[in-house]
């Protein structure tokens, strides 16, 4: 009963320790450093998106305007031609206004869609004017906060240590086995040990069976609830 007891009291401090580090994971700064971080990252991934969006399409232009000189040159190839047809060869006349007309259409389904790229080339300048405007505040807000964060850490973590100091000195002449089953149920149950009070472990409010109970009263062994896990203390 007396290394239970001195379990017990590990416990106590170890749970402090352990809720100190709990306040500094879930320090409302730190969270905000953390979503900040997550827009920064963000918004260079979707910076970095546009600029392989706008490579392309500036290739996507170059050959579009390679396409169009050819065509061109094909168009006016084909308006040469009309000089050296008879009036008379009404079939190759035919035949060439409809390769005219395919012509034209080509030039101009070219020409659409170099007007949207160009459009487009100017809604994502002007995105990525946003982004940069606001990465770099989002990186001088998050400079600001990472410093008091830091100083604000520096404190806990200092307090954190000295607590944890605290609990391992209460492991001295304590059963390393004990301590592993400790460790082993606090994994998946905080804490992890539970008094027995009026037959009813006091984590879970369940009561033991007779033979759990002799157990623990006897206290030669280490027993856990069957409903929780937790270690149960007398």
């Amino acid at each position: 009963m007396e290394q239970m007891e001195k379990l017990w009291n590990y416990m106590q401090e170890d749970m402090k320790a352990d809720r100190i580090e709990s306040e500094i994971r879930r320090s409302p700064l730190r969270q905000k450093l953390e979503k900040t971080r997550d827009f920064i990252m963000e918004q260079q991934k979707n910076y970095k998106d546009m600029e392989e969006h706008i490579a392309i399409s500036l290739d996507r232009k170059d050959a579009i305007k390679d396409a169009l000189a050819r065509s061109s040159e094909q168009l006016n190839n084909l308006q040469n031609k009309f000089q050296t047809i008879s009036g008379e060869d009404v079939e190759d006349v035919r035949n060439l206004l409809a390769d005219v007309d395919k012509l034209r259409k080509t030039i101009i389904s070219y020409e659409q869609e170099m007007r949207r790229l160009h459009k487009e080339g100017n809604e994502f300048e002007g995105k990525a004017r946003n982004i940069r405007h606001e990465t770099a505040v989002a990186k001088q807000e998050f400079d600001r906060m990472k410093a008091v964060y830091n100083q604000e850490s520096k404190e806990k973590k200092t307090e954190l240590e000295k607590q944890r100091s605290t609990a391992d000195a209460l492991l001295i002449d304590l059963d390393p086995q004990l301590l592993a089953v400790y460790n082993t149920v606090k994994k998946h149950t905080t804490p992890p040990i539970a008094r027995l009070i009026g037959g009813q472990c006091s984590g879970c409010n369940t009561s033991q069976p007779s033979a759990a109970l002799r157990k623990i009263d006897a206290g030669t062994e280490i027993v856990e609830c069957e409903t929780c896990g937790r270690i149960l203390l007398k």
